[in-house]
This record gives C-alpha cells, sequence and structure tokens, in this order.
C-alpha cells in the first residue's frame, strides 16, 4: 500500500492525478444516471440507454489511463503505439456494455451481479493493460506480477460493490455512493496496476505515424475528455428533463388517482409503486408502508390462485373480478379488481382499480333480510317461511323425524287499533313476538304471515305431549296483560289479548308444505269457532266439515244471481189497537238441495266472509221496492249488520236506494245492533246523524243484551228501542224478566223513545205487555213471517180485511186478568 501512494506522490504530476480523478468522477456518475434511466425505460429503449452509459464509462476510464499516463514520469518524452491505445477504449466501451447489459437483465440476481462485477472489471482492467503496452513503442515495461492480480482484485471487488449498490438509484444519494465505487474501481486499478509497472526507456520507433507522442495523446486525451464532459452535461440536462416530465406525470397520475374514488395501485414486476389516497384508505395504511411490497400480500391467501391465474392472462382476456383485500389491520374487504397495462414513468406497468363493495354487500344483506322478514317484528315472513318449512320436511323425510306446523292468532287484536291506534298495535305486535320467541328453541322459526297472524315450525319435533306444551306456553304467554303506549304517550296502558293455536303434524297430518299448512290452518278455524283461547290438534273430521262450510260459502255468494234469496215479511202492531204499522224484512234462502237454510246458519256465515255486505243491499234495495207497491202506506224495517253498516258511503247509499224507488224516507226504518258502536263510536254516531238528515226512523234491535247500552241510548237519541224476544219468552217464568221489560219499557218512555217487544207468542204475554204499555208488538201470536208476492197481498194467510180484524179482535179481549200484584211481580 505505502509503494502505491509511493508511485502516485513520487512518479505522478499531483495536478495531472487530481485532473484525471475529476474526469473520472464526472464520467462515472454521468455513467450511473444513464443506467438509472435504462432500468426506468421501456424494453425497446434499454440498448440505447446502455450502449450511451458504455460508452461514457468506456471514455472516462479510458481519459483518466491517459491522462494519468501523462502525468507519469513527468517531464519524460514518451511514444504510445496507436493500435493498442485504439484497441484500448474499444475494449473499454464494449466490456462496459456486456457488463451493464448483464447488470440491466439480473440485477436483484447475486450471481447475476457477480458476473456483471467480474465483466465490468474486465472491461477496466483490459483497457489499462492494453493502454498500458502501448508505451512498449519507446520503454520497455516490466511488471510485477503481485501488483497486477491485486489490482485486478481490487478492481473486480469494487466493481461487485458498485453493481450490488446499483440496484436502486432513484435517490441522488445512492447514485453519489455508486459513482464513488466506480470510481475507486477504475482509479484503484490504474494506481495499483501503475506501482506493478516499471519503465525502461528506449529509443522509439515511428513508422508512418503509427506512434502518438505525448504531446499528440494530450490532444487526443483532452478531446476525449471534452466529450467525456459534454456527454455528462448531457446526461445531467437530459435526466433533469426527464426528471421533470416524469414529476410532471406522476403529479397528474396521482392527481387523477385522488380523484377517483376507487383505490387505484400501480404495479411493476409484481411489487406496488404508486397508490391514491382512496387506496391507502382502502387498505388503512401510508405510502411507506405499501410502496415496494409484492401484490400477493394485499390479497387474502385464498385468493392467490386466482391472482396467479390473472396474471397469466392476456389483457383483452381479463374482467373485473370480486376477491378480498387484507388491511393493515387484518380484516378482508370484499372489492371488485380491474386491472390495464399501462406506461409510468416511461416503463410498462399495471393499473389495479379496486371497488369497495363492503357497502354494496351491506346493502344485498339489507335487501335480502327485508325480502325475507317482516319490517314490524322483524321475524321471518312469508317467503322465508316457505324456505324454511321446506328444509324442515326434507331433513324431517330424510332422517324419519316429524315437524309440527303450528298456526297462532291473537284474539281481540283489532280492537287495540281501532281503540287506541295502529302505534299501539304495532308496539303490541311487538312486543307478543318477543315473547313468544321466548318460548321457542333457536332451531324454530316464528314467522309473521298477516296482520296478527303468527306460524311457527317446530322442527325436529319431540312427541304430542311436547307439541302441545309448546303451543300452550305460547297462548299463555300472549294472555298475559301487556303494557303498551297510547297515541298521547302520557301513560302506558294495559291491554288484555289472547292467542288461538292450531297444530298439524308432518307427515300424519300433511306430506307437503301446502297440506300441513291447510290442516293448520283448519285447525284454528275450528278453535275460532269453539270460542278461541285455546290450543288444538287437525283432525281428519275437521277438514270435511271445513269443506262443507267452503261449499256454503261459495254457494252463497251465487245465491242472489241465481234467485234463491227471498224477503219474508212479518207484521209489527200497535201495542193498543193491534192495527199494522210496520212489516220487518226477513231473509230466507231457499237452496236448491238443501232446502230452505235459516238464517242463523247463513247470516253469521256471511258476515265472517265479508259477504254480508252485499246481500245486506240485496235487502234494503228489494225491501224497499216491495214496499212502495204495497196499497196502505206501511213502514217497512230492514236490519243492519255492522259490517254494513261501517261501510264507507252507508248513508249515502240509503239516500240513493230511496231516491231510485220513490219511497219515502219516513217509511223506512232501519234496526241497528249495538255492534255499530263497539269500534268506532263516533263514527257510527256521524252515520247515524246522516241518516237521520235523511229522515229515515232508527231503531235499536236486541236492546238489553249488550253491555253497554244505556251509554249509547246517551249518545244517539233513537227513534225506537226493540226488547229482545229472549226477555219476553220468560214473561211468567221468570220475576226478573218482567222486571227488565217493565224498566226497559220505562226507561224509553221516558227518554221519548217508541219501545217494540218482539217474539210475542201467547195470550198472557199480550196481556202483560199491555198493561207494561209496549208500544209496538211483534211474535207468532200475530203472523209468521211469509213472503209478499203481490202488492194488494197482505203477508198473512187469508183476506186483508179479516186479518186485521182478527187482530182488532185480539187487543179488543180483556186484558189479562190476574191480580195487580201478581202482574207487577
Amino acid at each position: 500500500m505505502l509503494k502505491i501512494v509511493a508511485c502516485v506522490v513520487q512518479q505522478h504530476d499531483l495536478g495531472l492525478v487530481a485532473i484525471s480523478a475529476g474526469i473520472c468522477m464526472l464520467g462515472c456518475f454521468s455513467t450511473v444516471i444513464l443506467m438509472a434511466e435504462a432500468v426506468q425505460a421501456e424494453r425497446r429503449l434499454l440498448f440505447p440507454w446502455l450502449t450511451a452509459a458504455a460508452a461514457v464509462f468506456g471514455c472516462s476510464v479510458w481519459s483518466l489511463h491517459f491522462v494519468a499516463m501523462l502525468a507519469f514520469l513527468p517531464g519524460e518524452q514518451a511514444a504510445y503505439d496507436l493500435l493498442p491505445t485504439a484497441v484500448s477504449i474499444a475494449i473499454a466501451v464494449a466490456g462496459a456494455f456486456v457488463a451493464l447489459l448483464i447488470w440491466a437483465r439480473t440485477r436483484h440476481d447475486p450471481l447475476g451481479l457477480a458476473a456483471a462485477g467480474l465483466a465490468l472489471a474486465a472491461a477496466i482492467a483490459g483497457m489499462h493493460y492494453a493502454g498500458v503496452s502501448a508505451m512498449a513503442a519507446s520503454n520497455l515495461l516490466v511488471f510485477e506480477g503481485a501488483y497486477v492480480f491485486g489490482s485486478l482484485g481490487l478492481c473486480a471487488t469494487l466493481a461487485m460493490v458498485a453493481l450490488a449498490r446499483a440496484g436502486d438509484l432513484s435517490g441522488p444519494g445512492r447514485r453519489i455512493e455508486v459513482t464513488v465505487w466506480l470510481a475507486l474501481a477504475i482509479c484503484g486499478l490504474h494506481f495499483t496496476g501503475m506501482t506493478a509497472l516499471t519503465v525502461a526507456p528506449i529509443a522509439p520507433q515511428e513508422e508512418g505515424g503509427s506512434v502518438l507522442g505525448s504531446t499528440q495523446l494530450g490532444l487526443v486525451v483532452g478531446l476525449v475528455s471534452l466529450i467525456v464532459l459534454a456527454a455528462g452535461l448531457a446526461a445531467l440536462l437530459m435526466q433533469r428533463h426527464l426528471m421533470r416530465r416524469r414529476m410532471d406525470e406522476l403529479s397528474r397520475m396521482r392527481l387523477l388517482g385522488n380523484l377517483a374514488h376507487e383505490g387505484l395501485f400501480i404495479h411493476r414486476s409484481g411489487r406496488v409503486v404508486e397508490i391514491n389516497q382512496a387506496g391507502l384508505r382502502l387498505f388503512e395504511t401510508t405510502t411507506g408502508e405499501i410502496v415496494g411490497r409484492p401484490v400477493l400480500d394485499l390479497f387474502s391467501e385464498a385468493d392467490a390462485p386466482a391472482m396467479m391465474r390473472r396474471s397469466r392472462c392476456r389483457p383483452e382476456d381479463l374482467r373485473p373480478e370480486e376477491f378480498e383485500i387484507r388491511t393493515a389491520s387484518g380484516t378482508l374487504v370484499p372489492v371488485e379488481l380491474s386491472c390495464r397495462p399501462i406506461e409510468y414513468l416511461g416503463r410498462p406497468a399495471t393499473a389495479v382499480a379496486l371497488r369497495d363493495l363492503s357497502q354494496r354487500r351491506r346493502d344485498e344483506a339489507r335487501i335480502r333480510h327485508l325480502a325475507l322478514h317482516d319490517a314490524l317484528t322483524d321475524l321471518p315472513n312469508r317467503t322465508l317461511l316457505e324456505e324454511r318449512l321446506g328444509l324442515a320436511l326434507e331433513n324431517a323425510a330424510e332422517n324419519g323425524t316429524s315437524v309440527a306446523l303450528v298456526y297462532l292468532d291473537l284474539d281481540r287484536f283489532k280492537p287495540v287499533n281501532d281503540f287506541h291506534g295502529h302505534a299501539a298495535g304495532d308496539a303490541l305486535l311487538v312486543q307478543a313476538a318477543k315473547r313468544m320467541l321466548a318460548e321457542l328453541r333457536p332451531t324454530d322459526t316464528l314467522a309473521r304471515i298477516g296482520g296478527d297472524e303468527f306460524v311457527i315450525v317446530l322442527a325436529h319435533t319431540r312427541t304430542l305431549a311436547q307439541v302441545a306444551e309448546t303451543a300452550e306456553r305460547l297462548v299463555a304467554a300472549l294472555g298475559r296483560p301487556f303494557q303498551i303506549e297510547g297515541e298521547n304517550r302520557s301513560e302506558a296502558l294495559r291491554v288484555e289479548i289472547g292467542a288461538s293455536a292450531g297444530i298439524a303434524l308432518y307427515p300424519s297430518d300433511g306430506s307437503t308444505a301446502d297440506s300441513l299448512k291447510r290442516a293448520a290452518d283448519t285447525a284454528l278455524y275450528r278453535v275460532k269457532d269453539e270460542g278461541r283461547g285455546t290450543v288444538r290438534f287437525f283432525e281428519a273430521a275437521m277438514d270435511e266439515q271445513l269443506q262443507a262450510r267452503r261449499r256454503i260459502e261459495h254457494e252463497l255468494s251465487g245465491a242472489i244471481p241465481r234467485g234463491e234469496l227471498q224477503l219474508y215479511y212479518q207484521p209489527i202492531v200497535n201495542g193498543r189497537t193491534g192495527e199494522i204499522e210496520t212489516f220487518e224484512a226477513l231473509i230466507r234462502w231457499h237452496h236448491p238441495e238443501r232446502g230452505c237454510v235459516p238464517p242463523v246458519e247463513f247470516i253469521p256465515l256471511a258476515e265472517q266472509t265479508d259477504q254480508i255486505g252485499r246481500i245486506g243491499a240485496w235487502v234494503l234495495d228489494t225491501a224497499c221496492a216491495t214496499a212502495v207497491a204495497w196499497a196502505h202506506p206501511w213502514r217497512v224495517s230492514v236490519n243492519v249488520s255492522p259490517k254494513q253498516f261501517r261501510q264507507p258511503g252507508f248513508a249515502a247509499g240509503v239516500a240513493v236506494v230511496l231516491g231510485r224507488h220513490g219511497l219515502p224516507p219516513g217509511r223506512l226504518v232501519l234496526e241497528i245492533t249495538e255492534g255499530v258502536f263497539i269500534q268506532d263510536a263516533a263514527m257510527a254516531v256521524e252515520v247515524l246523524t246522516a241518516l237521520r238528515t235523511l229522515g229515515v226512523r232508527l231503531a235499536l234491535d236486541d236492546f238489553g243484551t249488550g253491555y253497554s247500552s244505556l251509554s249509547y241510548l246517551q249518545r244517539f237519541k233513537f227513534d225506537k228501542i226493540k226488547v229482545d224476544q229472549s226477555f219476553v219468552r220468560r214473561l211468567g217464568q221468570h220475576a226478573d224478566s218482567l222486571t227488565i221489560v217493565r224498566a226497559i219499557t220505562h226507561l224509553g218512555h221516558n227518554l221519548g223513545l217508541q219501545v217494540t217487544v218482539e217474539g210475542v207468542e201467547t195470550q198472557e204475554q199480550l196481556a202483560v205487555l199491555r198493561e207494561l204499555g209496549c208500544d209496538q208488538m211483534q211474535g207468532y201470536l200475530f203472523a209468521r213471517p211469509m213472503p209478499m208476492t203481490a202488492p194488494m197481498t197482505a203477508p198473512i194467510a187469508g183476506a186483508p180485511d179479516l186479518e186485521r180484524a182478527r187482530l182488532r179482535s185480539l187487543f179488543a179481549e180483556p186484558a189479562f186478568t190476574e191480580p195487580p200484584a201478581k202482574a207487577c211481580a
């Protein structure tokens, strides 16, 4: 080492040595810039960039060598053989090109880097010793082997270090570092090699200009140095221009990327090189943590095969696909991935767009939940019930088990809606659903399929006793009082309802979902008919009865078009004279097979199936048309069902019927039961007032059988009240009946109302009622209901005059003659 230093200090012009070192540093720095551009350029531009880098590097090595040679043995003239001098620069350029080409293609492979370093060291050494051999034209050259090999080893080591550190030339610090390593490799070989050289001057042999003198060599070296300087300057300017263009491109791309809502990142060779702000938010990370990472690390392990498959596909064959990315916190996020090849900073890359599907997945799940669940109670709806029931039946068929299907209705739910408002009804349904869920297993399904209708699927069912116990627990839970908020929300309301349940079992009661549901519905129907509040299992006889009932419903729906319905009329007579004042229209159904069907059998059925409105309208229209044709202006009395009464526009419909037939309103009596007040008393009073305005007479029928009749009389003043026949039939048998009829009569008279009693069948009853002062009477004693087929025909057998005389004679006989105390008892 000391000998090398001594050689540099004692045998060289230090000024020229400094100049040579400066030329070397400048050339190496220019080479490094060109190398950085080469690795960032497109593949087709790789060779031009590497050629320029090799040329600058070779010239730099050559310039350093010969400037240093001019500085060797200062003051002495030396001649240089032209051919070795020219060959030396060619060796430097060609060797540098080979070395840089190997480096560019294998810069991440340690063996490739070692090969590139050896090739570069060979280029430097070849140039040096070829240039030194050119001095043989005027000197005898002697080399010391140890220093020669030392120079080669030193150069190879430093060259490999330089190229290994040149793997990433993006930063200025790394570029300067690689420049220093290359300069040390060149200078180390040159000055170590010069230390190994001993020169003995001899007479120069000039052969026609094939030898260069020191002056000529200086001119050539100066020219080459200028070329190196110019190349360095050009490289700097070009690098600055390219850097500015890349920065503009990068800024524009980042701006466009950050304007996008999707996550965007760019990768090259499977590693991330750029990402936008949306992508950083999506991955929950920072730029420094994600840039440089392998793309596969960003996705879930399960998606790795699909990602590898995409990497082997042609760009035109790629379609958007769904994957899951892994955020910094380890959360998997569903995304839709689209990619496209682009040119990024002058080199091919791949742009990847990630659209976050989390919200869409949540929306899809929410939509599916809404489609399969009841919006109020969040219970499964009819659609999800079908799925669960079908699955339960499939499992039961495979495993040989059974399934129980329970149809459950809430009792007395409608009055809650009508009296306290729909908000209270909704709150009640929510609480009822929670109570039922508390009584069921997680494997059971509770669904809401209607207003107050629920269905329970008991999968993997146990014994009949256990099924019955579960259903009874449900009914009992719903029988306990509920606390709900009223419309004003000022205080909680205490509401008591109940429930009825019908149960069907698979496979005994049905082998399919439809047959099982039909059986459970039939069982529930039977519970309702029997009084509600209990649990019933399906029985085969129930289905037969239900089918018969449904046949009657169907036949009743066509009774009017077929002319099977007919009105019978029963007279209502004056309680003092026996004169006929009113005829009550009573409906009869003449069935072609069953004969005469009593109203008690089909009127309740018509009310349950909502046919009563159509039948009631027919009765009103027919009765008015018949009454108009009577020779005497008797009144006609028509019963009105609560459902018919509550139909919108009922009062207006009555006015239309009266106008169509020309019947004076005062001749029509509408008999209203207390049921019209139960659901909405205010609405009932409004309709009654409208009817009173028309001039129609109004009667409160079945008075005394309701639980709040007196309150109804207080809310609206009827024209008359009709005492129910159940009280009349027991006159003379129960003292309470007489007391009740007397009280009702006195109440009606005190309120200015007529009092009509029905069900009068005996002379004894007539005598008592006449003594009580009843205004009107009706019953078999006077006449049975009969059809009125002609305008002048009375509704009873015989001639009108004779019949009217008979009725008057009933009232002409002495009144019931038992002691007054007996009558008043």
